[in-house]
């Protein structure tokens, strides 16, 4: 009786020092880089070198930060949206859902970035996305909502005597793009070079490409 139960002990111990050992399997990282050997066999990446700072898919995101947002350090556009992981992330986005804020319109038509020029003359508006590089560009007409901060509203809108004849300033000509009320509280004068923009939508119609919203920062 005594053996059995020696036995039996000793089989509960060897039980006990599994269960460590198989939770570090699941954790198990060979060349020390932060990341599993389970998922950095699944998006095909070394095991054996340190790739934790690579950036296979070049979207501004290395694999550690990969990792640590669930996207694909093989895709540049997880979630298909039209706009890289990187940026994405930068801007606050959920780069694993295509349209983050449940508007119906994809995070990749609401990009972000800063105002890079506004031509009066021609009413087109350029803006820097994100990733520093990249641009997009489109005409402002009365259509377009221009949008700031809440509580933020262009000095030409306080109502003041003199100068709020003009568009856009509250007088009777309200006929300019991005002008009046109806169309936010902000004018094309807020268009102003280095100007956050936090969000924008862009349309094709005839061949032409129009802002139908700018949101500033």
């Amino acid at each position: 009786m005594r053996k059995a139960r020696l036995f039996i002990v000793a089989v509960f111990a060897l039980a006990l020092l599994a269960v460590p050992a198989t939770a570090d399997a699941k954790r198990r990282d060979r060349d020390h880089d932060g990341l599993p050997d389970k998922w950095e066999k699944r998006h095909h990446l070394s095991t054996r070198t340190k790739s934790a700072k690579k950036d296979p898919d070049r979207d501004g995101l290395n694999n550690r930060r990969e990792f640590n947002n669930r996207t694909n350090p093989r895709d540049a556009d997880t979630d298909n949206d039209g706009l890289e992981d990187g940026p994405e992330v930068r801007v606050g986005d959920n780069p694993r859902d295509p349209d983050t804020d449940n508007d119906g319109v994809e995070d990749g038509d609401e990009f972000a970035g800063t105002v890079q020029s506004f031509d009066s003359s021609t009413n087109v508006l350029t803006i820097l996305l994100a990733d520093g590089t990249t641009t997009r560009s489109g005409t402002v007409d009365s259509r377009t909502r221009i949008e700031c901060e809440a509580g933020e509203v262009h000095a030409a809108h306080d109502g003041g005597e003199g100068g709020n004849s003009g568009p856009g300033n509250g007088g009777e000509d309200n006929s300019g793009p991005g002008n009046g009320d109806e169309q936010g509280n902000c004018t094309t004068s807020d268009l102003t070079p280095g100007r956050v923009v936090r969000e924008a939508e862009l349309e094709i119609e005839d061949g032409t490409t129009v802002f139908r919203k700018v949101e500033l920062g």
